[in-house]
């Protein structure tokens, strides 16, 4: 019966909405495929936005994503400007970087949208100078190391941010 319960819980937890990823110009398809798989274990909306370095039909991409495309839930948005100009900066998220408020600071709500840059330049400086306030990071501790892989940062600040909400089971 607990089990049932569980099971339940977790069920009305992913039939709501609970936050969006966007990628802002990604380019190597094997991530975008990975995070779609992230998103759709998850019940996360994906937003893909803005020139891509691959074919959404890309073989590499649907590789990384294996047979779970039919529980993702993807939009393209081509207009990387527009989407941007649209977004609510009170629940945005940026992760760079070049932040400087850590990802384990954030107190998401339901419906809030967790930005990450692309694999080889991430943001503008502008978009991170216009705001700063939204910009967050991931600590690293060996400072040799630039970055981690796209892919992977979505997966740390999503399962964190998930956790925080106990995986809908309270």
């Amino acid at each position: 019966m607990k089990g049932a319960m569980i099971g339940l819980r977790l069920r009305k937890f992913y039939e709501l909405k609970m936050f969006t990823v966007a990628l802002l110009e990604p380019q190597i398809p094997p991530n975008t495929g990975n995070i779609a798989r992230t998103c759709a274990a998850n019940n996360l909306d994906l937003v893909v936005v803005g020139q891509l370095g691959f074919e959404l039909s890309d073989k590499y991409l649907k590789r990384a994503g294996l047979d779970y495309w039919e529980f993702s839930r993807i939009r393209y948005e081509p207009d990387l400007e527009k989407y941007l100009a649209n977004l609510n900066m009170s629940h945005v998220y940026l992760l760079t970087t070049k932040g400087t408020k850590l990802y384990t600071a954030i107190k998401p709500q339901r419906g809030d949208t967790f930005v990450f840059g692309n694999e080889i330049w991430g943001f503008s400086k502008g978009l991170l100078k216009q705001h700063s306030e939204s910009c967050y990071t991931i600590p690293m501790i060996n400072k040799n190391i630039r970055c981690l892989n796209l892919a992977t940062s979505v997966g740390i600040v999503m399962y964190h941010m998930l956790a925080l909400y106990n995986f809908g089971l309270r």
